[in-house]
């Protein structure tokens, strides 16, 4: 009943929510301050994550760098967290509307010139992070970040323009299809919006990973992720993909943290 309820939620907010916020972003474009960045995180009962984005982030970017935590109704303090730290700005939602609902809603409340995706359970590891990721914006491309294993930007490191994003009607809702038949997955967080600007876009791949697969991967040498990290508090499994054990994020972080945290 209640996973009904959510599914009829969400497709209310993409039915009506989604459009009213994007049309008031359209209006705001003409006051987006220009060369400033916005750093979106969608957030869900992750606060030890949150807590080291929001250290790390402003610590390592320079100029005017803003940060938007869209928090999917959490219950875990991250609420509070947030309320003591007035430099985030917080866009609570009453309940989990999923992540790719949360990043529209994200997105369409930016007030800068560029904005950048970050998974919670990411962060910077060196300061020259957001120059590079925004580089190749500058240089004509329309999407800039991360690429894991399929060719599309992954939304764990995502950079356009906010304008694009607008106007060309962007959006990061999934249609997931899972792997079957010999066929790979299809349809996850954001391949659709790069599929929209295929030739376009500009990828940092891996340049380490700890393991296993995809636990613990850094990205053109500027952020770290931490894949998985925040994927078993939703289930009661031990593996996930039948290979990544619940304890193997949790070291990967706290190894993480030793190599890059501050």
């Amino acid at each position: 009943m209640r996973h009904r309820l959510r599914n009829v939620v969400r497709s209310l907010a993409w039915a009506l929510v989604v459009p009213a916020v994007r049309a008031r972003a359209r209006r705001r474009l003409p006051r987006l301050a220009p060369g400033a960045v916005t750093v979106v995180t969608v957030n869900w009962n992750s606060r030890e994550y949150l807590t080291t984005l929001l250290q790390l982030v402003p610590l390592r970017s320079h100029g005017d760098v803003r940060i938007l935590v869209v928090d999917n109704g959490s219950r875990d303090g991250s609420r509070e967290l947030l309320a003591g730290l007035p430099a985030a700005r917080t866009l609570a939602l009453p309940v989990n509307l999923g992540h790719d609902l949360a990043l529209d809603l994200g997105f369409l409340s930016v007030e800068t010139e560029f904005v950048v995706a970050l998974d919670v359970d990411a962060f910077p590891v060196h300061d020259r992070w957001l120059d590079e990721l925004l580089e190749p914006l500058r240089a004509g491309s329309a999407i800039s970040g991360a690429r894991l294993n399929r060719n599309y930007v992954h939304p764990c490191c995502l950079a356009m323009r906010t304008e694009r994003f607008v106007v060309h009607r962007h959006s990061f809702r999934e249609h997931y299809v899972p792997r079957r038949d010999g066929r790979d997955a299809s349809g996850d967080i954001g391949e659709e919006l790069s599929g929209r600007e295929a030739g376009n876009l500009h990828f940092f791949n891996p340049t380490s990973q700890r393991g296993p697969g995809d636990v613990g991967t850094v990205f053109g040498g500027l952020v770290y992720h931490n894949f998985y990290s925040t994927r078993f508090g939703a289930t009661r499994d031990d593996t996930l993909d039948g290979r990544v054990h619940r304890d193997d994020p949790a070291a990967a972080w706290r190894e993480a943290l030793e190599r890059y945290g501050a």
